[in-house]
């Protein structure tokens, strides 16, 4: 980021597209890297004043539209409420995109929550084109995207007992010889048993158990939870040579 005074009580702040940044921005455009910059440029701040993603964030307060419909030659129908906007297939592309508006996160509503910033503006030739205030820029933090279920499985499965909790959240450590998880309880029978002191554990023990895992793609990576619905039985650690019995 660089930042320049043009007067007294003014100052001027430029960006440089990063190359990361860039190269989103290009796999959404056709043609030649000039051609995609100068494409990108036009999607962003816009030819007229309902063409840019700037535009449309702010206008909307970046809320996601309550409905797209596809048009001809490219175009589709963006409805807000009874209010509708007609934009490229391009503009919505990058509208729709998650490191476009973290970037655009970074570039405007981050540098607006510093002193003395009160105003992003966008100026071609001298003339100011668009402009964000202060009050405005928090329509551009990145929006958060609901959790997408991934896996979400049923097993049967053995573990012995690395740790237990008994606070609310029930959460076990438990290996299975190769990984140890943190399983939530959810075995109300089982716990009252151990509660009431009616089952005791000692080093080696195995709960043979239905597990729940739940595996969700989540805004910082994969998420997985382990639930165990069921225990089924509990096997002691101490082990007995067996015998044949008549």
């Amino acid at each position: 980021m660089q930042v320049t005074a043009l007067e007294s009580g003014s100052f001027q702040i430029s960006f440089e597209v990063v190359q990361t940044f860039f190269s989103h921005m290009v796999a959404f455009l056709s043609g030649p890297t000039i051609t995609a910059a100068a494409n990108l440029q036009s999607l962003l701040f816009g030819n007229s004043v309902v063409d840019g993603v700037i535009y449309l964030i702010k206008k909307f307060r970046g809320t996601s539209p309550d409905k797209v419909t596809p048009l001809k030659e490219g175009m589709v129908r963006l409805q807000y409420g009874d209010e509708t906007v007609d934009i490229s297939v391009e503009s919505l592309k990058l509208l729709q995109s998650l490191p476009v508006r973290d970037s655009l996160q970074k570039i405007i509503e981050e540098p607006l929550k510093m002193d003395g910033i009160e105003v992003f503006e966008v100026r071609s030739g001298g003339k100011t084109t668009e402009t964000v205030t202060r009050e405005e820029s928090v329509y551009f933090a990145k929006p958060s995207m609901p959790d997408e279920i991934l896996v979400d499985d049923h097993r049967r499965a053995a573990f012995s007992i690395m740790a237990l909790a008994f606070k609310d959240d029930n959460k076990w450590r438990l290996s299975n010889g190769e990984q140890t998880i943190s399983a939530k309880i959810e075995d109300a029978d089982f716990l009252r048993r151990v509660n009431e002191n009616e089952v005791s554990f000692s080093k080696g023990d195995i709960l043979i158990c239905y597990l729940h895992v739940i595996q969700k793609r989540t805004d910082t990576g994969i998420k997985t939870d382990y639930i165990v619905d069921k225990v089924i039985d509990h096997k002691p650690g101490t082990r007995q040579i067996p015998f044949i019995f008549e």
